[in-house]
């Protein structure tokens, strides 16, 4: 196992935590990629591959292999590492007066950041290729030199040729002549039998003169012209990929257009790429709930604004909506603004925050948005630290605008009421996913080149929707780029229904009259009851009707309007009292 020199791991430390953050699950290959980027490659700390280099760092990076081979990296805080950092920034590079050489002293607090040395490959020896016995090459000559140096070609053959045994001679037609040049005699022409070489001459017992000019012809036979067919588009290949690697399937349905993604020089991660300033800062954590990281909220609603397109503004400002809210309803807006010279490598400043002032809304009193179906069965404290599934699919994979896949899904999957602007899809869609998630069901190519997950609907003639994901750069690591019919991917799996006798018993229990009216339903109609997910707590509640309302068995009443999304996660087919 090879060795890392300290003042290396400091460096290595340094540029990664710089690079790709602190606490952030990186993608082996990008991280591996800001190693070349910096001018290095394993082989110069002594390894074969980033893995096993990365996997040495474990004091301050953590490797992590999911299923199917893929593999990621955390680089972790390291206080001690930090320390020294700050300590060689403060000395600027020089020991202080009085310390100790560099080669006495002990520890990583007196190491300084140096930079590994590259090693360039050596380059592989050509093999020798030995040459193939063939006539001579030779120089195609002029037409001026063609009369002479033909006779002296045609004496020298002559010669050659009376030189040469009898015995054993055989004709080379010309289909068994190798390319070359033809040399012939008029007493050729007229002899019995044609002359030709031995494939492999026997040495003669003495050489034969040289002719006073040497040279060489060469055969230079016309290019053939063949049609070279392209390379196949990867598109092309995977439309004979093997069942079984769902993402690497052609979709069923073209996919229609998408809002272009945001250009490259607007900020692509918050810790990375934005510089947060007090004064904003300031006034966000005097109204925001004193539970709430301010930072950590900004990164994550800034990544979902981008996942989700609602990044606005230009190349030099851009805004986006924070989860909270104002008195009035709207949300919360932050804006950002281009810096002429980046500090620490970054470009952007947190320039301000719309938000009410804290003698409006009093301190720590911003509410947030309100939530949807997804917490029909939350009380108010899993609410509070509960993220939203919307919240969680749009942090993990790139999603463009809401309204163009709601557009994709609905005109694929059979005709349904989604309700206006498809909220109900939305909602069905987030909460699917976060079952799949949770139960680990999220297909993923062996390569790591593309996943799926299923999204629980079916089409027209009842074929179930995938939707596909692609590898994407950056803090979110995929983008969903379509959705098929073609791709095999797992659905989520929920509890078996219980019979109808024991809703009924749990029902009676409870003494409540509406309760014994419905329980009687359930024993008659034993399709009455359906089953609702809690997205929350990852649960399954059974519903029953009562008084026209929906009630939870061990929770409660719940609302019904919510209650019809989080059956429909469930199954499509619901009671007809639900629909109402």
């Amino acid at each position: 196992m090879s060795q890392i020199k300290p003042g290396h791991r400091l460096y290595l430390y340094r540029l990664f935590r710089r690079e790709l953050g602190v606490g952030k699950q990186t993608a082996l290959a990008r991280a591996a990629g800001v190693l070349e980027a910096d001018g290095l490659a394993p082989a110069d700390l002594g390894f074969e591959d980033a893995r096993s280099l990365f996997e040495e760092l474990s004091e301050c990076v953590k490797v992590t292999v999911f299923k199917k081979g893929a593999v990621f990296v955390t680089v972790l805080a390291n206080e001690e590492y930090d320390q020294a950092l700050a300590r060689a920034e403060k000395n600027g590079g020089k020991n202080p007066a009085g310390a100790k050489s560099f080669k006495r002293q002990r520890g990583v607090k007196n190491v300084k950041p140096l930079k590994p040395k590259h090693i360039e490959p050596k380059p592989e020896p050509e093999p020798e290729v030995e040459p193939a016995q063939e006539p001579e090459e030779t120089l195609v000559v002029g037409p001026e030199l063609e009369p002479t140096l033909a006779a002296e070609a045609n004496s020298a053959a002559e010669r050659a040729i009376e030189a040469q045994p009898e015995a054993g001679l055989e004709v080379a037609t010309p289909q068994d002549a190798k390319p070359g040049v033809e040399l012939t005699t008029e007493n050729e022409a007229k002899a019995d039998k044609p002359l030709a070489t031995y494939p492999e001459p026997a040495p003669a017992p003495e050489p034969a003169p040289e002719p006073p000019i040497k040279f060489t012809i060469t055969y230079a036979p016309e290019p053939i012209e063949q049609d070279i067919e392209p390379c196949p588009s990867p598109k092309a290949a995977t439309d004979e990929a093997p069942i079984g690697e769902p993402a690497a399937t052609e979709p069923a349905h073209a996919r229609p257009s998408r809002p272009a993604r945001p250009a490259n020089n607007l900020p692509q991660d918050f810790y990375a790429d934005v510089i947060v300033t007090d004064e904003p800062l300031s006034a966000l954590y005097q109204v925001l709930p004193l539970e709430v990281d301010p930072v950590a909220t900004l990164e994550e609603d800034f990544r979902i604004a981008r996942s989700t397109g609602t990044l606005d503004g230009t190349r030099s400002e851009v805004s986006f909506p924070m989860r909270f809210q104002r008195r009035d309803g709207s949300p919360v807006m932050v804006t950002l603004r281009r810096r002429a010279r980046a500090v620490a490598g970054k470009h952007w400043t947190l320039a301000s925050i719309d938000a009410d002032a804290p003698e409006e809304v009093g301190m720590g009193a911003l509410e947030r948005k309100a939530a949807g179906p997804w917490a029909a069965f939350a009380n108010k404290d899993q609410l509070f630290d509960a993220i939203s599934p919307e919240a969680e699919l749009a942090q993990f994979a790139v999603l463009g605008s809401w309204d163009k896949l709601l557009e994709e899904l609905s005109a694929l999957a059979a005709p349904e009421d989604w309700g206006e602007g498809r909220a109900l899809l939305r909602e069905y869609l987030a909460m699917r996913y976060r079952r799949v998630a949770r139960e680990r069901l999220v297909s993923m190519a062996d390569d790591g080149s593309s996943a799926a997950f299923d999204t629980g609907l079916l089409s027209a003639s009842g074929e179930p929707i995938a939707a596909i994901l692609e590898p994407h750069d950056g803090d979110i690591h995929w983008e969903l780029t379509c959705f098929s019919l073609n791709a095999q991917a797992r659905p989520a799996t929920w509890p078996q229904m219980p019979e109808p006798g024991q809703i009924a018993r749990e029902l009676l229990e409870t003494g409540d009259p509406a309760l014994r009216r419905a329980a009687a339903l359930v024993v008659r109609s034993p399709r009455a009851a359906t089953q609702a997910y809690d997205a929350v707590n990852d649960a399954v509640y059974v519903l029953a009707p009562v008084d026209g309302q929906a009630y939870a068995l061990g929770h409660g009443p719940v609302n019904k309007a919510d209650a019809r999304v989080c059956a429909r996660v469930v199954s499509a087919d619901q009671p007809v009292w639900l629909d109402k």
